[in-house]
């Protein structure tokens, strides 16, 4: 039986890249917001280090993200996005207990 999950990806911005890498944030969370599964989702930034940034989204099951995260539209957009990181991204799948 699944259950809701979250996902939190981490990721660290290349240094001047900030104003790119806000707007590909936004196109990817518009194709996830059309997504089946997709739940809600949010964007932060680290207030102590303005290069860290964390997505924090829902999904009415794992597997409606696995769906989303292999899909060819999620790899086109991310595509565009992780040059402008420093380092790779990180994913956490979380489940409530």
């Amino acid at each position: 039986m699944d259950f809701m999950i979250r996902v939190l990806i981490e990721r660290r911005l290349a240094a001047g890249q900030q104003a790119a890498l806000n707007a590909k944030l936004i196109d990817l969370r518009r194709g996830a917001m059309h997504t089946e599964g997709y739940v809600s989702g949010e964007t932060l930034r680290d207030t102590g280090d303005p290069t860290r940034y964390v997505v924090l989204s829902t999904w009415t099951s794992r597997v409606h993200w696995e769906r989303w995260y292999a899909s060819d539209a999620r790899r086109e957009r991310d595509a565009d996005l992780l040059p402008l990181l420093a380092e790779p991204e990180t994913i956490t799948i979380l489940e409530h207990i």
